[in-house]
């Protein structure tokens, strides 16, 4: 009785919270765009900050990593400091225009909130789901896609997955869990994006989707690459300080050059990706690539999946020009593929494209989203 509680209470908390947060986020973003020609001299010390904060307070070696070690094996509590400061920082990043995500601050308070309602008398096991419970319902609110936060969490934490009756019995609760944590986003007035792609399967010609899957492995190789240059940036910084001051130069000097277009979220790139497609250039989606990577290797709070929605869906509009297929299709795959792709899951892009695009999309996403696993089996954000 004092496990299911527990579990309650930690689905409770972490609705709440990440509902707030992402609603104080998504403010402190529209108002600070007005003011970006002027904010964004202080990412510098946005970054100061969060390393001398994270140093004093002794966060600074917890993030996703440390929560998905934490569920393989059994680490200590984590200070209440951590996700404190990681929503105090990612703050902070935001209103100044850093290129960073939203997702990593809303799994790891929910991580963080499962590891410290999990009971020393209780199992590994029990300890386990109870941080995978808190992860799951973090990503379910923040995108109100309980099916598609279940399966990536459970594909980045797990090496493997065995169906077991005890599995099963777990998969019946997280779904159950998942779908309440978005019920509570929802009325505590978190907005969702979805776009419907009404097509006829009819008008889909075999030539139509092998281009599809063209366009697919393109997806799939700039998620890499995305992976690649982040890894390579991180550790060249970690060599040399000045790297890290020439890399914020750049970010500014090309964040005033292209008037603050590839700053924040990348939710401006997502709606004209669907809604003003003519507003898409051929080079956003590489913009926003190298900029982020920039913002993330440095070690800007924030996270990458929301970025990552906009790279793709950016680079569906312009391989649906070159290959002659209906934007939505391209752009509504890519928004999924090359997220996916970046964090080497296969089943997530799947039902993240039922949940934001609707059924029919799925039926032709779900091929090329399984052709990740073939091509991907190196390369992912959290590792």
């Amino acid at each position: 009785m004092k496990f299911y509680i527990r579990a309650l209470i930690i689905v409770f908390l972490t609705s709440v919270t990440c509902s707030y947060f992402g609603q104080v986020l998504l403010f402190l973003i529209e108002y600070g765009k007005n003011y970006y020609q002027y904010l964004i001299y202080l990412t510098p010390v946005v970054l100061i900050f969060t390393k001398h904060s994270n140093r004093y307070f002794k966060t600074g070696d917890i993030g996703m990593k440390y929560l998905i070690t934490g569920i393989q094996t059994n680490t200590k509590k984590i200070s209440w400091y951590f996700p404190i400061l990681l929503v105090i920082n990612t703050f902070f990043a935001h209103l100044t225009g850093v290129s960073v995500g939203r997702e990593g601050v809303a799994v790891q308070l929910g991580g963080t909130i499962g590891k410290n309602f999990a009971d020393e008398k209780f199992s590994a096991d029990q300890c386990s789901y109870l941080i995978r419970l808190g992860m799951i319902c973090g990503f379910s609110v923040l995108f109100q896609t309980p099916l598609a936060a279940l399966f990536f969490i459970l594909e980045i934490t797990r090496k493997k997955i065995k169906i077991t009756r005890v599995f099963l019995c777990e998969l019946v609760s997280y779904v159950v869990f998942s779908f309440t944590a978005t019920k509570v986003s929802d009325l505590l007035g978190l907005e969702k994006f979805f776009v419907f792609a009404d097509f006829s399967f009819k008008n889909i010609t075999l030539e139509m989707y092998l281009k599809i899957v063209m366009a697919s492995i393109c997806f799939i190789l700039v998620g890499m690459l995305f992976v690649i240059i982040q890894k390579f940036l991180k550790k060249i910084t970690g060599i040399s300080k000045i790297i890290t001051w020439i890399l914020i130069g750049l970010f500014i000097i090309i964040s005033f050059i292209t008037q603050f277009r590839y700053t924040s979220l990348g939710t401006n790139l997502i709606n004209f990706s669907f809604f003003d497609t003519d507003q898409i250039t051929r080079y956003d989606f590489i913009l926003k690539l190298l900029l982020t990577v920039i913002c993330t290797a440095v070690g800007f709070s924030g996270g990458e999946v929301t970025p990552l929605f906009a790279i793709g869906a950016s680079l569906g509009v312009v391989l649906s020009e070159t290959l002659g297929l209906p934007i939505y299709i391209l752009a509504g795959i890519g928004y999924s593929l090359v997220f996916s792709s970046a964090t080497k899951s296969f089943l997530t892009p799947i039902l993240l494209v039922l949940e934001v695009f609707g059924i029919k999309l799925m039926f032709l996403a779900s091929f090329p989203a399984l052709i990740i696993y073939f091509i991907n089996r190196k390369y992912s954000i959290y590792e």
